[in-house]
């Protein structure tokens, strides 16, 4: 008669069950079990994983194409790069799209629809809402709030004779005086 933990290796089946008899004998320990479950996908792999994305980002990726640019299985990929990156290859992917997308919002004046579909989105409305929920804004409104910040820099960026007209040096040498109260406290502090 076959023992439980002998018919479910036998018929293929795993049974975490299997495992925790099998600790419980001494056979195999935790560590071992949560190495083997843990380890993440090698570097040169998700570099290749990554260059695969980089180029492809505006074509149709599944998980299938992510796994093959990394030569493993599906779920054994998927696996791997969670634990590698943090990320569901999925929402890596969505967000390689959004930054590829915020770059041309930033940069150009194409519409948005024709960003969402550079960036390998379907819809607009899906561009929209995944664009909503990664960057906290819609993309038109992420536009207007970069290009605010374009006209800010360009500000903080103006010549250095406006910037020097302003200076307080500039002010003192141009005859200010200051407030009566101001200059009866220069004496009693030492100026």
């Amino acid at each position: 008669m076959h023992s439980p933990v002998a018919t479910t290796t036998v018929n293929g089946v795993y049974c975490e069950a299997t495992e925790r008899l099998q600790e419980a004998d001494g056979q195999i320990t935790a560590i071992d079990r949560n190495a083997r479950v843990r380890s993440a996908l090698p570097k040169w792999r998700l570099k290749r994983v990554i260059e695969y994305v980089n180029m492809n980002l505006a074509e149709r990726i599944t998980l299938a194409d992510m796994a093959g640019a990394a030569g493993l299985s599906r779920m054994h990929f998927a696996a791997q790069f969670r634990i590698a990156t943090g990320l569901r290859p999925h929402d890596f992917l969505l967000r390689c799209r959004i930054e590829m997308a915020q770059e041309l919002l930033a940069g150009t004046n194409q519409r948005i629809i024709d960003i969402a579909m550079a960036a390998g989105f379907q819809t607009q409305a899906h561009f929209t809402t995944v664009f909503k929920r990664i960057a906290g804004d819609t993309p038109r409104q992420w536009r207007l709030t970069a290009a605010r910040r374009f006209k800010a820099q360009k500000v903080q960026q103006a010549p250095r004779r406006e910037l020097v007209a302003r200076s307080p040096i500039s002010i003192v040498a141009a005859g200010w005086q200051g407030n009566a109260r101001a200059a009866e406290a220069r004496p009693a502090i030492g100026f």
